[in-house]
C-alpha cells in the first residue's frame, strides 16, 4: 500500500515539471500564433462591431471544438505504447490484421507535409516577431528581413550543439510569454468588456451568414490560430497526457483567449490598432522588451519545429520509409535528442528563401495553413481507423463522433483553397517530393528483400554444409556477421570465408528487427538460436524510436547470458554487409524511380555508421541485387 503511495507522489511530483517543460515544445507555436493570426483576418472586413465580435466568436469556437474537443479528448487516447505521432498511427495500424495500405500512402503524405511545415514555422513566427520594429519606428522596417535571416541562420547553424543546456529554460521563458500576452490582453478586455459577448456563437452564424463566401474565405485566418495543435499530439510520448492537458486548460487557453479578445477589445477603441493588432496592445515603454520576449518565443517555437522534424526523420528512417541518414546524438543522457545534418540542410535552405521570397507575415501567411489542415484531416483519418479497429468502437459512435470532426476540417480546407495559387503550393510540393522519396524508398527495399529471400538456403545450414577442407581454423577469431533481415542465405558472408580461406571459432549471425512498437524492453530485445557448436542466431529488435547501436546492446545482451559461447566483444571482428543494385528492364518500377532509389541509396548512411560499429574492427563485404 505504501509503495502505490509513494508511486502516485511520485508521479505527482512530475506532472508540474513535466507541464512546465511542454509549454515550450507543445505550444510553442499555438502560443506565438496571436503575433499574426488575427492581422491575417481582420485587415479584410469593414470595422463594425459585429464583424469583429463575428471573427472573435470563430477564434473561440475554434480552440474549443478543435484543440479542447477533438485534440485533447478524443486524439490524445490514440497512443502507441504511449507515443503519438503520424508515423506512431500508421504503426499501430500496422499491427492489426489487414493493414490497408491506402493508410501507409496518406501516413506518408501526411509525414512529408510536417516536415514542410519545418520550413513554414519559424519562417512567419520569426518574421511576425520581428515585425514590431516597424510599430517601435517605420524607419527600422528595412532591418526586417535582414534580422529575421540573421536569427534564422544563426538557430540552424547551431543546431549540432544540441538543446541540452538550454533546453530547460524553454518551458519558463514561454511560461512569462503565456503571463505577459494574457495581461495585455485582459488590460484591453477590462477597457471595452464588450467583446466578452464574443463567447456567444451566434455572432460567429451572423458573421458568415450576411457575409457570404468572402466571409466564408476568411476562416483561412481563423485557421491560424489553431495552427500548431498537431504538436499536441505528435508530442504525446515526450511529455504525457496529463501534462499536456493541464498546460492547455491552465495556462495556453486563458493567454490566447485573453490577447485575441484584447486584440478586438483594442481594435474597437483605436481603429489605427490594424497596423499591427499584436504590438498596439502593448504601451510605448513596453514595446522593446515585448519584441525581445517575442524574439525568444518564436525562436523557440521553431526550435521545437526543427527539433520534430529531426525525430520524425529519424522514425521514417528506422521504419526503413526514408532513405538512412546520419543521426547525430547530441547528448548523452537524453536518446531522443538528435541531429540529422541533411534534414536540417534543407529545412535551413526552404525556410531561408521563404523569407527571402516572401519578405513579411502577411505573404507568408498565404502559404501557411493549408499543410497543417491536410495534417490534421490526415491524423483524423488514422485517428478514425484506431477507433474502429483497435478500441472497437461500434460504426455508429465512429460516424457520429468523425463526422462532426471531417465537417470542421474540411470546413477550413476548402476555405484554405484559394491559398494554393498565393504559395501554399510550395509546402505541397515539398511534401509531394517527401512522398515521392518516401515511397520510391519503399519499395526498392521491398524489392531488394524479394531478391534476397529468393534464395531459399538457410545461412546456418548453409555453414553446416561448408566444405571446410580448404578453410583454414582460427582458433581466436569471433565474427559477428550482420546480416539484412530478409538474407536468409548470407552469400556474400560465405564468399568472404571462401576467399580468405579462414572460419572463425565462434560466428554470431545478427539481425536487427525494427518492431511497430515506439519502444521495445531490454528483456525483449533479444532472441536467440542456437544453430551448432560455435555459430547462433541472433535477432536484434528495437522499436522505431530508440537508437541503434550494436557494440552497445551485445555488451548488455552479456548480463542475461543468452550466448553459448563466451562473447569477447572487443576482441570480435564485424563484417557487414552493403549491398548494391543492378537496373533490369524489369517493370517492376518506372525507371526514374529506379534512378532515382539508386541514387538514394549511394547516398544513404553505411551501415557501419548506422549500426555505430568500431571502424577498426568493421570489414564492409558487398552483394548485388537486381531490381
Amino acid at each position: 500500500m505504501n509503495e502505490n503511495k509513494n508511486e502516485v507522489s511520485k508521479n505527482k511530483n512530475k506532472t508540474l515539471p513535466l507541464t512546465l517543460a511542454a509549454l515550450g515544445v507543445v505550444y510553442g507555436d499555438l502560443g506565438t500564433s496571436p503575433l499574426y493570426a488575427l492581422q491575417q483576418t481582420i485587415p479584410h472586413i469593414s470595422l463594425n462591431p459585429n464583424n469583429i465580435l463575428g471573427i472573435l466568436s470563430l477564434v473561440f469556437w475554434s480552440l474549443i471544438l478543435v484543440i479542447s474537443t477533438v485534440y485533447v479528448t478524443v486524439f490524445l487516447r490514440a497512443d502507441n505504447e504511449g507515443e503519438g505521432g503520424i508515423l506512431s498511427l500508421v504503426s499501430l495500424l500496422k499491427r492489426q490484421r489487414k493493414f490497408p495500405r491506402s493508410l501507409f500512402l496518406i501516413g506518408v503524405l501526411g509525414a512529408g507535409l510536417l516536415l514542410a511545415d519545418g520550413m513554414l514555422t519559424p519562417a512567419i513566427s520569426v518574421i511576425s516577431a520581428i515585425e514590431g520594429l516597424k510599430i517601435i519606428s517605420p524607419n527600422l522596417s528595412h532591418y526586417i528581413v535582414p534580422v529575421s535571416l540573421l536569427i534564422l541562420f544563426l538557430l540552424y547553424f547551431s543546431q549540432h550543439l544540441g538543446t541540452t543546456k538550454i533546453g530547460f529554460v524553454f518551458g519558463p521563458i514561454l511560461l512569462c510569454w503565456f503571463i505577459i500576452i494574457g495581461i495585455l490582453g485582459g488590460v484591453a478586455i477590462v477597457k471595452n468588456p464588450t467583446v466578452l459577448h464574443a463567447i456567444n456563437p451566434y455572432y460567429a452564424f451572423h458573421f458568415l451568414y450576411h457575409g457570404g463566401w468572402p466571409a466564408y474565405v476568411l476562416l483561412s485566418g481563423v485557421f491560424l490560430v489553431i495552427t500548431g495543435s498537431e504538436a499536441m499530439y505528435t508530442d504525446l510520448g515526450q511529455f504525457g497526457k496529463l501534462p499536456i492537458r493541464i498546460g492547455w486548460f491552465s495556462i495556453v487557453l486563458p493567454s490566447l483567449l485573453l490577447n485575441y479578445f484584447g486584440q478586438g477589445a483594442n481594435l474597437l477603441l483605436d481603429p489605427s490598432a490594424i497596423l499591427n493588432l499584436f504590438y498596439s496592445l502593448a504601451p510605448d515603454w513596453f514595446l522593446y522588451p515585448l519584441l525581445i520576449i517575442s524574439t525568444l518565443a518564436t525562436i523557440i517555437a521553431s526550435q521545437a519545429v526543427i527539433t520534430a522534424s529531426f525525430s520524425l526523420a529519424k522514425q521514417a528512417i528506422l521504419l526503413n520509409i526514408f532513405p538512412r541518414l546520419s543521426i547525430v546524438h547530441t547528448s548523452k543522457d537524453e536518446k531522443g535528442q538528435v541531429y540529422v545534418p541533411q534534414i536540417n540542410f534543407i529545412l535551413a535552405t526552404g525556410t531561408l528563401l521563404l523569407v527571402a521570397i516572401f519578405k513579411n507575415s502577411d505573404s507568408l501567411a498565404a502559404a501557411f495553413g493549408m499543410s497543417v489542415n491536410l495534417v490534421m484531416i490526415i491524423v483524423a483519418t488514422l485517428v478514425m481507423f484506431v477507433a474502429r479497429r483497435c478500441w472497437k468502437w461500434s460504426a455508429v459512435k465512429v460516424l457520429l463522433v468523425f463526422s462532426i470532426i471531417f465537417i470542421i476540417d474540411l470546413a477550413f480546407l476548402v476555405a484554405n483553397l484559394h491559398k494554393i495559387f498565393e504559395g501554399a503550393w510550395i509546402p505541397l510540393a515539398v511534401a509531394i517530393l517527401c512522398g515521392i522519396i518516401m515511397l520510391t524508398w519503399d519499395k526498392g527495399v521491398r524489392l531488394i528483400h524479394s531478391c534476397l529471400s529468393m534464395n531459399k538456403k538457410i545461412l546456418p545450414e548453409v555453414i553446416k554444409g561448408l566444405d571446410k577442407s580448404h578453410l583454414h581454423p582460427i582458433d581466436e577469431l569471433t565474427i559477428i556477421f550482420m546480416t539484412d533481415p530478409e538474407d536468409e542465405a548470407g552469400d556474400g558472408f560465405i564468399q568472404y570465408l571462401k576467399l580468405n580461406h579462414i572460419l572463425p571459432k565462434e560466428i554470431l549471425i545478427v539481425k536487427i528487427i525494427i518492431d511497430d512498437l515506439p519502444y521495445v524492453n531490454e528483456r525483449n530485445q533479444y532472441g536467440i538460436d542456437n544453430v551448432n557448436q560455435g555459430v547462433c542466431y541472433l535477432k536484434l529488435h528495437y522499436g522505431f524510436m530508440q537508437s541503434i547501436n550494436v557494440p552497445a546492446a551485445l555488451k548488455a545482451a552479456l548480463k542475461f547470458n543468452i550466448f553459448p559461447f563466451s562473447l569477447d566483444i572487443k576482441n570480435s571482428l564485424y563484417l557487414v554487409e552493403e549491398i548494391g543494385i543492378t537496373m533490369t528492364k524489369r517493370k517492376n518500377m518506372f525507371y526514374w524511380q529506379k534512378k532515382l532509389f539508386l541514387f538514394l541509396l549511394r547516398n544513404s548512411s553505411e551501415n557501419i555508421d548506422f549500426y555505430q560499429l568500431p571502424y577498426q574492427r568493421t570489414i564492409t563485404i558487398g552483394s548485388y541485387c537486381d531490381i
